[in-house]
């Protein structure tokens, strides 16, 4: 029998023990698991966030016993419920009209069978409202507060008096306005807050607050003045400690990008204007604005206009601007929900100032700030620039080519030349008579001898001379200019220059000389000019948008007077224009990018020749005249651009090389 039972007590010994090492571990990692779910479904709150709880009725303190009271009641008229209850406190009570007149069905309570604990209400403009409710163990103020609440009614007490009418007579009775009290605001608006006030705590019927809007402000202090009660004070009050706090106000500096840049960014990408309705403007009052602000009928971007770029008609040259803030927006994200209504503020307001470099953040939380910070951080990088090396090279190449035939003859009666373009000698013409001549200066009746012209006395003479001539010309214009090119920014190269481009003339009549007016008109657009419009890859390539523009006088047309002479005035000034437009020209670091195949070839070809012996077949060359005369012109663009890296980008990339 000892025996058996020590064998009992062994095994359970063994069971306890094999419970204790095996069990319990696996217990331990069960609720481990269980912790690690829990902490992975469980959200995680902002650290920096306070999240607060008001709440939204006033002190209502029947007796300051308290004591709790049990009730079940039928359909009963809410003003026995009442008298009841004031009984309890030890309170007058007195019922305005609009809380109904006595119902046959309505004394006392009545069975029902709905055992559950409920309350219900019923009303009409000629009885009553009925009460359906359990209650048990329930302290009396807070059964007080739960009828008020259902039946609609409102109440006010006066000394030992309670006034108990319905919600919207009271509105009109301002039974609840018994005493003017002030609260003094520091730092919001005083209006909005009243208006919030009244619009969400004052006209929502809370059981202890008045129905009606009883806030009000001093502009004069930025006060709120509240006419009410204890009560009504002591919420307001509560309330403007929630929204009377110093705004947030932080300064950031940006040093890659324009203040106006950077701020349009953060309006544009991390806040919106739901409102509709902004305001802006500047710290100076010297400068204006022509945009308008956010919101801005007008201004649907919600951007103002750089007071730097415009100024007020009334100010003059001679006015100092120092520091001067726009406002790049004001988002305004307030809400209406029913009856409820947003604090009508802006929840933050962006400045910027073009002078200092900085952008100003007032308002709003503390994590728009660090998203505003992180922002800037992330997006107010310096912009690769390059040095750009730039040829313009225009080939110039011009040839003639000359094959002049010239016979003549020399007789004593005839003389003659023939080579194509002339057909007599005027010194020595066909037929005279005599044997020589002296030509006189008729000029103002002189008639000094200029020279004499006589027949040739020699033996008759027959001359054949021949003439072959080649001219090559060959120039060279260059220019050369090195720039600065920034990423994302247009850049241009003007190698033009002005020119008369055409003349008016005026002639005055009537004046003891013939007089002339004219007017010039200039162009400036003769020569060389490159458009530029780089992007600098983090790669080490340089891509382009190229647009050379290069112009050479081709022409000048004169005009003519009446009588078909040239009058020297210049109508017009014809231009040649040799254009390319090249897109998205992608070209390494250091290497350098050709543009050629501009082109342009003349060929004029003159021929004179004797007429009918010029036309003869083989011999017809000896009686011809031939001039050939060419021009090629050709330009030549190379571009080299050289990325700039700076000293701190090659010690945070050592591969790098300057």
């Amino acid at each position: 029998m000892i025996i058996k039972n020590m064998r009992k007590v062994l095994s359970s010994v063994i069971i306890a023990t094999y419970l204790v090492v095996y069990a319990a571990p696996m217990g331990l990692c069960i609720t481990s698991a269980l912790q690690i779910q829990a902490g992975v479904q469980k959200p995680a709150l902002r650290s920096s966030a306070n999240p607060t709880s008001l709440k939204l009725e006033g002190d209502i303190s029947l007796t300051k016993g308290n004591p709790k009271i049990s009730l079940s009641l039928r359909d009963s008229d809410v003003r026995q419920v009442l008298r009841m209850f004031a009984d309890k406190a030890g309170l007058n009570i007195i019922f305005h009209e609009s809380v109904g007149s006595d119902s046959a069905s309505s004394s006392g309570s009545s069975a029902s069978s709905d055992a559950s604990s409920t309350a219900s209400s019923s009303s009409s403009s000629s009885t009553a409202p009925k009460v359906t409710l359990d209650l048990v163990n329930v302290p009396l103020n807070d059964a007080f507060r739960m009828v008020m609440q259902v039946t609609n009614l409102t109440y006010y007490i006066d000394h030992n008096t309670m006034v108990v009418m319905a919600a919207e007579a009271a509105k009109t009775l301002n039974m609840s306005k018994q005493e003017m009290m002030t609260i003094p605001v520091k730092y919001v608006d005083a209006s909005t807050l009243a208006t919030f006030l009244n619009k969400n705590i004052f006209s929502i019927n809370k059981p202890g607050l008045s129905n009606a809007e009883i806030a009000v402000t001093n502009p004069s202090t930025n006060d709120i003045l509240i006419f009410g009660t204890k009560n009504d004070y002591s919420m307001a009050k509560k309330v403007v400690e929630q929204f009377d706090v110093k705004p947030k106000e932080e300064v950031f500096v940006v040093n890659h990008t324009t203040p106006k840049e950077m701020s349009e960014l953060i309006c544009n990408n991390l806040f919106k204007d739901n409102s509709g309705s902004g305001s802006s403007g500047s710290s100076s009052s010297s400068s204006s604005s022509t945009g308008g602000a956010a919101g801005i009928s007008g201004n649907p971007t919600g951007f103002a206009a750089d007071s730097s770029s415009s100024s007020s008609s009334s100010s003059s040259d001679s006015d100092i601007a120092l520091g001067t803030g726009v406002i790049a927006c004001q988002p305004n994200n307030s809400v209406s929900a029913g009856s409820l209504n947003s604090l009508g503020t802006s929840s933050l307001s962006i400045t910027y100032f073009p002078q200092r470099g900085t952008i100003s953040a007032m308002g709003g939380s503390a994590q728009q700030m660090e998203m505003i910070r992180d922002f800037i951080q992330k997006n107010d990088k310096k912009q690769p620039q390059a040095y750009l090396e730039v040829s313009i090279i225009e080939l110039n190449e011009s040839g003639m080519r000359e094959f002049d035939n010239t016979w003549q003859i020399w007789s004593k009666y005839f003389s003659g030349s023939f080579n194509g373009t002339t057909s007599t000698n005027p010194y020595y013409p066909n037929f005279v008579q005599g044997d020589q001549y002296s030509v006189l200066d008729t000029a103002k009746n002189k008639f000094a001898p200029l020279y004499d012209i006589s027949k040739f006395a020699g033996t008759p003479t027959i001359t054949y001379s021949i003439n072959y001539l080649i001219q090559n010309q060959k120039g060279r214009v260059l220019a050369n200019p090195r720039i600065m090119i920034t990423n994302g920014q247009a850049s241009s190269i003007d190698l033009s220059s002005d020119y008369v481009k055409s003349v008016q003339s005026q002639y005055l009549s009537g004046t003891l000389s013939n007089q002339v007016n004219r007017t010039y008109n200039i162009a400036s657009d003769e020569g060389i000019k490159v458009d530029l419009m780089p992007f600098i890859s983090p790669e080490g390539y340089v891509t382009l948008n190229i647009k050379p523009v290069y112009s050479t006088v081709k022409e000048k047309v004169y005009g003519t007077s009446a009588d078909g002479s040239s009058n020297n005035d210049l109508q017009a000034t014809l231009l040649q224009r040799r254009n390319l437009d090249l897109k998205n020209v992608r070209i390494k670091d250091g290497e350098t990018l050709v543009i050629g195949g501009m082109v342009r070839e003349d060929e004029t070809k003159n021929i004179s020749k004797i007429p009918v012996l010029g036309d003869m077949p083989g011999i017809g060359m000896f009686f011809r005249n031939t001039g050939t005369t060419k021009t090629k012109q050709e330009l030549v663009i190379m571009i080299t651009p050289k990325i700039i890296k700076d000293s701190e980008d090659v010690v945070s990339n050592p591969g790098v090389t300057l």
